[in-house]
């Protein structure tokens, strides 16, 4: 019978080798590459299968990358494919050795790998529990379960997951577009944080925000200040905790004001761990080229990821 594999660290090496043929083999379709499955969240027994989610512009994929996919020693698994998805599989006996999930970028089934994922890596009971229902198939099949296999407690696991918008702004005012349409769904008293890597459009994404919500003076980092308090209707507060590495009590309460009876957006808000009150909405900006951003928000209020998705018929979303 075979058995579930310790978590071994030569899966993300493996991820990282595939991930750049497979960049090279999708070109400009591809958005994002992701390793996902259980072989992506640390300390998780796994079938010995290295998943990855490739999400692309559109599907069907053109020939000419199937052909480069083949190229590379892959199999071409279309037979294997879910609906939306293009399957590809390197490794001649079932698991197989790396499987690639070829989907468009922020449609239902992108949502599905990267929210089931993250929900693993950040609940290690409901790890433990997957495992466990992972051996146990193992037991009562004497074989590979199959995806269906596991059906229930991976719905279970998403209905409880945030709901997600995803899209890409291809200029500063496209995300400060998107960031005023969310602004329009705030109200006094809602934190909303956002993430990302230096130069991805955080102060731009806010800015947008806060046109939307009234605010005319300037918008500007508050790095050096820590923060800033605009008029708007209603008004708006800015925090940057770059140079933060934690927030203490008293620090806290140099910036609680920031939070009463406005609208609060927070760059860095991973210095303040715990610290900071309830999140309404988390936005992750990334970068996908000099030009484009990937843009992505959370929210576990399922009505306000729709209503952001319905907006504009170019947002990706998933719940």
């Amino acid at each position: 019978m075979p058995e579930l594999a310790p978590h071994d660290s030569r899966w993300t090496e493996t991820f990282g080798t595939e991930a750049e043929a497979i960049r090279e083999a999708l070109g400009p379709l591809l958005v994002q590459i992701e390793h996902v499955g259980s072989t992506a969240v640390p300390g998780l027994a796994a079938k010995p299968t290295v998943d990855i989610a490739a999400g692309v512009t559109s599907l069907p994929l053109p020939d000419t990358v199937i052909t480069t996919m083949v190229a590379l020693g892959y199999e071409d698994a279309a037979e294997d494919s879910r609906p939306g998805e293009r399957r590809f599989r390197r490794g001649a006996a079932f698991p197989g050795e790396v499987i690639v999930h070829v989907v468009e970028w922020g449609s239902p089934a992108w949502a599905s790998y990267l929210s089931f994922r993250d929900a693993l890596r950040a609940d290690p009971a409901l790890a433990r529990e997957y495992e466990e229902l992972k051996r146990s198939l193992l037991e009562k099949l004497g074989d590979w379960y199959r995806g269906e296999d596991k059906r229930f407690l991976i719905e279970r696991a998403l209905a409880s997951a945030p709901g997600s918008v995803w899209l890409l702004s291809a200029s500063p005012p496209e995300t400060e577009a998107l960031a005023a349409r969310l602004a329009r769904e705030l109200a006094p008293g809602d934190l909303v944080t956002v993430s990302g890597e230096l130069g991805s459009g955080k102060t731009t994404f806010v800015r947008g925000a806060c046109r939307a919500l009234g605010v005319t003076a300037p918008v500007t980092s508050p790095t050096y200040t820590i923060g800033h308090r605009y008029r708007g209707d209603p008004d708006v507060s800015h925090l940057d905790l770059y140079r933060f590495s934690g927030v203490t009590q008293a620090e806290w309460g140099d910036l609680e004001p920031y939070f009463e009876e406005a609208i609060a957006f927070v760059e860095w808000p991973e210095a303040a761990g715990r610290s900071l009150p309830q999140v309404r909405v988390a936005v992750q900006l990334e970068h996908v080229d000099p030009e484009r951003r990937r843009i992505r928000l959370d929210a576990f209020d399922a009505a306000l990821v729709e209503r952001i998705a319905r907006a504009d018929p170019g947002v990706r979303h998933g719940d």
